[in-house]
């Protein structure tokens, strides 16, 4: 599997015929940015009052949720129960919009194979047939750089960047948006000007932007399901989708940020830690809303002694400059202080483990 798909082959009628197919795609294959704005405003953590760039903030990265929701939904669709999701992603843009908790900003896409498999080779040859179904069923978008190429997005690519774990396997499908990545003329490294004029005429048209970017929505296979607990949900996101697809239970889920972040001995590694903490404690929030027994069935060996030293090691310093200067906690910052948060969790997480 390799970045960007280029292909060769046309003349200029070839190029006129690729922009009308590059205009009609687009249309269907990016949000409706009208729409942007009224779902922003009926975030749970609006009604507390943004300012205008905070919505503008908002705004811009709810473009690039759609594609990961869109993303959720292709993948649920052709893998079925191989392939299950959770994390930040599910966490928030599903069951924080669902209980009316104001929801973090996460641009990852968390999912785990069904059974353990030693090679990454094997997933990787299951996303190329994945590609290969996109294809078919017009979900990728073909862009003209001159008038004999053209490079194909939204496939999905391995991301030898960011994959750093043995059992983890980090994957990306480049996507354009308004705002964020890089400008597409750079990306897809388009040196002849009366193509980039073209296609800005196109993009103007169904975008409302003459320059748009690409950017990567990144996403995660684990390659060891051990342990796992899952169902299948229909589930209903922040855009008003339905998804039916397989998840990591709820329950399951929270337990493993207790046993793995806010409940885990880190030493003098903690600063180097204390993003994943905070980011954990904002998700435990929706502790709020389930069976805390449930919970603790999965909880492991966690000292309540070590979570009250990692929470309150978020009010100091360090912490709160995480906490104040991060913009994908916005909506979160105008219900709660950094206190009413770290004491609220405190109180759910003594519910679970005393």
């Amino acid at each position: 599997m390799s970045d960007a798909s280029y292909s060769e082959g046309g003349d200029e009628g070839n190029l006129d015929k690729l922009l009308e197919e590059t205009r009609l795609r687009l249309k269907t294959l990016v949000p409706d940015y009208s729409q942007l704005p009224i779902i922003t405003r009926k975030l749970p953590g609006v009604e507390y009052g943004l300012k205008k760039w905070e919505l503008n903030n908002v705004e811009r990265g709810l473009e690039r949720v759609w594609h990961i929701m869109r993303l959720l939904r292709l993948l649920s669709r052709y893998f079925g129960e191989k392939l299950f999701f959770g994390g930040g992603s599910i966490l928030n843009y599903i069951y924080m919009v669902k209980y009316r908790e104001p929801p973090r900003l996460t641009f990852v896409l968390d999912s785990a194979w069904y059974r353990e498999v030693k090679s990454k080779r094997v997933i990787l040859k299951e996303m190329a047939g994945f590609n290969k179904w996109l294809a078919e069923n017009g979900a990728i978008l073909e862009v003209p750089t001159s008038t004999s190429k053209k490079v194909t997005l939204l496939l999905v690519e391995y991301d030898v960047e960011k994959d750093f774990f043995p059992e983890l396997l980090s994957l990306r499908m480049p996507v354009i948006t308004r705002f964020d990545g890089r400008p597409f003329h750079e990306f897809l490294n388009i040196r002849d000007y009366n193509v980039i004029r073209m296609l800005r005429k196109v993009f103007n048209e169904v975008l409302g932007v003459e320059d748009p970017r690409i950017d990567y929505v990144r996403f995660e296979v684990s390659l060891n399901p051990a342990g796992m607990q899952r169902e299948e949900v229909m589930l209903e996101d922040l855009f008003g989708l339905s998804i039916k697809t397989w998840i990591t239970s709820l329950e399951y889920q929270l337990a493993s940020k207790i046993t793995y972040k806010v409940g885990r001995e880190f030493g003098a590694a903690l600063e180097y830690n204390l993003h994943d903490i905070l980011k954990a404690v904002l998700d435990l929030r929706l502790l709020k809303y389930v069976d805390s027994s449930e919970v603790k069935k999965y909880v492991e060996n966690v000292s309540y002694s070590i979570v009250e030293h990692n929470l309150k090691s978020l009010l100091k310093p360090e912490g709160r400059k995480l906490w104040d200067v991060n913009y994908h906690y916005t909506l979160i910052r105008r219900k709660y202080t950094l206190e009413q948060l770290v004491g609220e969790v405190e109180a759910l997480l003594e519910n679970v483990l005393r």
